[in-house]
């Protein structure tokens, strides 16, 4: 009988008979896409993680990681060309796909990232970005010991202290908006001063490119959206300037009015603040009125740049990226459904009231004497 056992035992000792090395495999940590020089390509970068004690001598390896570039028609035929260059290529850790302006001006958002959504390997959570410059430039930017794609992902969680960063927008996220509205925000990436950074963003519409927004406008569209999570209000009192640090979100409600086809939409948000700089000389954190006083002020900074944003989305990129769309899907299903196919003309003429409230609960240890 233990031989019996012995006999059927045997096969599962083999081990994991398709196992392939570590240093045999090419781990794709971020993927950059941009216009290729020869006609009707793509230029494909794959950001690579190189093993320690690869036997690799290039300049590279020391930075642990290689790019490689390859140019095709589409980019799985890209990826299999990449196999010319490097080992058996894996997705499964990939974290950012960056996209080059000049991509999404000639080709629909949806067909390029077509081949990462179908692939089994890729996650959804994968991040996706815009940048100005090639990126192919961007994933070749580090600081030693540094990984371009890590650092452009971990970028994300300064979130909590600016309000100038977009949520992040997953390869999921987009494809799902793609077969909505198909109009949403990207966060761009760039360089300055040798560094990587999150900076502006481009509004994306019919899969298309069609705008980009600096920092200030990203700020606003977070207010508007209630999507801010940190970050400073910048306003003056008696001609001094204050900061106020937005601590967290209360309440947000969102409500939506049809009067025949026209449509009005009503935001009210809540945000606990505190006050963290003031430069008014004779300020009196101790007296309820003066924080009452610098509420208004940062309300009032607050609505003005929601109201600039809003002017922009209608007025110059005419659609609706706010997600607002989802509120009226919800709330009035029948003329979404009758009228969505003109959602960016109907978001374009709406009336948009927008009420922010923050309350002050904490000014630090500095205030007048009490």
């Amino acid at each position: 009988m233990k031989r019996l056992w012995l006999i059927l035992l045997i096969p599962l000792l083999a081990g994991c008979w398709d196992s392939q090395n570590i240093e045999e495999l090419s781990l794709v940590v971020g993927v950059g896409i941009d216009k290729s020089k020869k006609k009707d390509e793509i230029m494909l970068t794959q950001q690579i993680l190189v093993p320690p004690g690869n036997s690799v001598q290039d300049n590279q390896a020391q930075l642990k990681y290689k790019n490689v570039t390859v140019s095709a028609k589409t980019l799985h035929e890209a990826i299999r060309d990449s196999l010319l260059i490097t080992n058996t290529v894996l997705t499964n850790h990939q974290r950012v796909i960056l996209i080059n302006e000049d991509v999404l001006r000639k080709f629909p958002m949806e067909a390029i990232i077509n081949q990462s959504i179908r692939d089994n390997n890729t996650r959804r959570s994968c991040h996706v970005y815009l940048t100005k410059r090639p990126t192919k430039e961007i994933l070749g930017r580090s600081a030693e010991g540094e990984i371009p794609s890590n650092v452009i992902y971990e970028l994300k969680d300064n979130e909590h202290r600016t309000n100038k960063i977009l949520p992040p927008l997953t390869l999921g996220k987009a494809s799902s908006n793609l077969q909505s509205d198909g109009s949403f925000a990207i966060q761009a990436v760039d360089i300055r001063g040798g560094k990587l950074i999150l900076e502006g963003a481009g509004i994306i519409n019919n899969s298309k490119l069609v705008g980009v927004m600096n920092d200030e406008d990203i700020a606003a569209l977070n207010w508007l959206n209630g999507e801010v999570k940190g970050g400073i209000i910048e306003a003056a009192q008696n001609g001094e300037p204050l900061s106020v640090e937005v601590i967290d979100r209360k309440r947000r409600k969102i409500t939506t009015e049809l009067n025949g086809d026209h449509l009005t939409i009503n935001i009210k948000v809540g945000y606990t603040a505190r006050l963290s700089e003031d430069w008014y000389g004779k300020e009196n954190s101790f007296k309820e009125g003066y924080l009452k006083d610098v509420e208004r002020i940062a309300e009032d900074e607050v609505k003005k740049d929601v109201k600039k944003i809003v002017y922009k989305l209608q007025h110059e990129y005419k659609t609706g990226v706010a997600g607002l769309y989802r509120y009226v899907e919800n709330q009035h299903p029948k003329f979404w459904e009758k009228n969505k196919q003109k959602w960016d003309e109907i978001f374009s003429k709406a009336d948009i009231n927008y009420e922010v409230d923050l309350r002050i609960v904490d000014f630090g240890s500095k205030g007048g004497i009490k």
